[in-house]
């Protein structure tokens, strides 16, 4: 083989082993991300699409969910202790004395019920039978009654009260996450966009200032320019690429922080449609306020913190009382002698008594009350904080998207203004009256215009979610 040829064929053979071990290191790559449970979806989520995802999909509401149901499951408990118990107790084993060994089997069992007074019923059937002695059963009844601490509804469903509180409270505390979420979503969403519009404008003033350090350099060469007027569009390109490269760093983050919030698996290509046009907001300060403290979620657990406060502070004080019950209690057995059952024994009990234990002191009631008591006073200042806390919150959220709405005709105005000077300073240094300082300076001034407005204008778009999230009327209950 010649030379010439050997050269050729090594490197055809060079060239298809490398294309080989590209393809196989690249397919294992992608196997190594799809094993990992990433995709390579690429997908086109409305804004409205955004928020239900991530209503749906965010794995803290996936917690706060838990929550709530482990709270249904906490007032089903305590509900239990007011329902029919069945206990049935079994035995087998010997009994023994000076002169016999006896094997002994029985079946006995407890039915009781407890009312929401406190009245609590129990029937106690059993049956056993003895080996050479025969069988025996019998029943009992008994009956308790609180007469001071222990009677009452509100005393005895303190746990099913406390559990019920607690599922509310879940529920909503799930709801203002919810807010939470929807309102980091819509801002994720269009910082993203905002990124993307800024790497979009940034690229564009790159290309642009590129063309102007060519055309200095060569009328620097032609002696047409001055070496500073190179410096001086070399300069600023240097600015806008540094501010193209955060834009596209910020939008990464940005992009990857909404793809945490929508539990996406972060190798997914995402697209966002959402606008960036607006209707103003047109609503007058009072009647924002009045919305908001008929719909806001926060006054409503406020309310029910203080009711519940209230209520702990009567069981506290009823706690206070002595521990007297009335207790009665019947029973009736039936001894059998031998399997045939022909002898009869009956054997009637029965007991009433007052039963009571209580601490004449009662030191830890006292105190438990007394807290109680300041837990109300605490509670009523919490709900008038919370109240004053929402109307200067609407009022904030109403002056701010006022003052966004006058930053954005004054970035208009600055944007036809800064067009203007650019074309005045285009027309003076195409026609060599002016240096590029004017030029470059009018086209910053328009870019600086240009970013401001579109801050302000997504600024003013996530306000008037924030102002709904203030108002309460964000997501629908």
């Amino acid at each position: 083989m010649q030379p010439g040829g050997r050269q050729r064929a090594c490197c055809f053979i060079g060239l298809v082993v490398g294309s080989a071990l590209l393809l196989f290191f690249s397919a294992a790559a992608r196997a190594d991300q799809l094993s990992s449970g990433d995709t390579l979806e690429e997908l086109t989520l409305t804004l409205d699409q955004l928020i239900d995802r991530a209503l749906q999909a965010n794995r803290h509401l996936l917690q706060d969910a838990l929550h709530v149901q482990g709270s249904q499951f906490s007032l089903q408990g305590a509900e239990s202790a007011f329902a029919w118990k069945v206990q049935p107790v079994a035995n087998l084993g010997l009994s023994k004395s000076e002169s016999t060994t006896e094997q002994a089997t029985g079946l006995a069992g407890k039915i009781s019920k407890r009312s929401r007074t406190g009245i609590e019923v129990t029937l106690s059937p059993s049956v056993a039978y003895v080996k050479g002695s025969g069988t025996s059963s019998g029943v009992g009844v008994s009956l308790s009654v609180p007469l001071l601490r222990g009677f009452g509804q509100e005393y005895n469903y303190d746990p099913v009260y406390g559990a019920d509180f607690a599922l509310a409270t879940s529920t909503r505390n799930m709801y203002l996450a919810e807010v939470e979420t929807v309102l980091a979503t819509v801002s994720l969403a269009y910082e993203i966009l905002r990124q993307q519009q800024l790497v979009s404008l940034y690229s564009r003033q790159d290309k642009r200032l590129q063309g102007h350090v060519a055309r200095a350099r060569l009328m620097e060469k032609t002696e047409l320019g001055t070496p500073i007027d190179t410096y001086r569009a070399q300069i600023r390109l240097k600015d806008v690429q540094e501010q193209l490269s955060v834009a596209q760093e910020k939008y990464q983050a940005a992009e990857d922080r909404l793809k945490v919030l929508l539990a996406l698996p972060m190798a997914t290509r995402l697209r966002i449609d959402a606008p960036l046009s607006y209707q103003p907001t047109e609503i007058g300060s009072e009647e924002a306020v009045a919305i908001a403290l008929a719909h806001r979620l926060e006054l409503e657990q406020s309310a029910a913190e203080l009711a519940e406060a209230r209520r702990k502070a009567r069981v506290a004080e009823r706690k206070l009382l002595p521990d007297l019950n009335l207790v009665a209690t019947y029973r009736k057995n039936i001894f059998l002698e031998g399997l045939d059952s022909t002898q009869l024994y009956y054997g009637d009990y029965w007991s009433v008594g007052l039963t009571s234990s209580t601490d004449f002191s009662r030191t830890e009631e006292k105190n438990a009350f007394q807290q109680s008591r300041l837990d109300v006073r605490r509670m009523q200042l919490q709900q008038e904080s919370s109240r004053a806390t929402i109307v200067a919150e609407v009022k904030k959220q109403l002056t701010a998207l006022e003052k966004e709405k006058q930053r954005i005709r004054l970035r208009q105005e600055q944007i036809v203004q800064a067009r203007g000077k650019m074309r005045l300073a285009e027309i003076k240094f195409s026609y060599g009256m002016a240096d590029n300082f004017d030029l470059i300076e009018s086209e910053t001034e328009l870019q600086r215009a240009k970013v401001n407005l579109l801050t302000e204008k997504t600024a003013y778009i996530v306000g008037q979610y924030q102002l709904r999230a203030a108002l309460g009327t964000l997501i629908k209950r």
